[in-house]
C-alpha cells in the first residue's frame, strides 16, 4: 500500500497520453463551471488504480466503508450503476452535462 492519496491518482491518470478525460464549459447561460468529466469506464479505470494504491479490493472497501462484494462487481462490469458512496470514495461527485 502506498500512501498515495486518491486525488494523486486522479491527478497521474489525467497526466497519461491514454487518459479521455475532457473539460467542458456550458457556455452562453452564465451557470456551470470548468471541471475535469469521466464517463464510466474512465471512473472504473480509476477505481482499479485506487484499488491498486490501497493494496487490493478488501482495503479499499475496508478504508471507505464499502462492501468488498460491491466493489468486485464494479470491477468487474456487474453492477448496474455506480453508487454515490463509491463516487466519494474516488474524490469524485456526479453531475449533469449539457449534450
Amino acid at each position: 500500500m502506498t500512501t498515495e492519496t486518491v486525488e494523486e491518482i486522479v491527478e497521474h491518470s489525467m497526466a497519461r497520453p491514454h487518459s479521455k478525460a475532457k473539460s467542458a464549459v456550458l457556455f452562453g447561460s452564465g451557470l456551470g463551471r470548468r471541471g475535469l468529466m469521466f464517463d464510466e469506464d474512465e471512473v472504473i479505470e480509476l477505481l482499479r488504480a485506487a484499488v491498486e494504491h490501497e493494496g487490493g479490493q478488501r482495503a479499499f472497501a475496508n478504508r471507505h466503508g464499502l462492501d468488498r462484494t460491491y466493489v468486485n462487481m464494479v470491477l468487474n462490469g456487474r453492477a448496474h450503476a455506480l453508487r454515490d458512496a463509491l463516487v466519494k470514495a474516488l474524490g469524485l461527485r456526479k453531475v449533469y452535462s449539457a449534450e
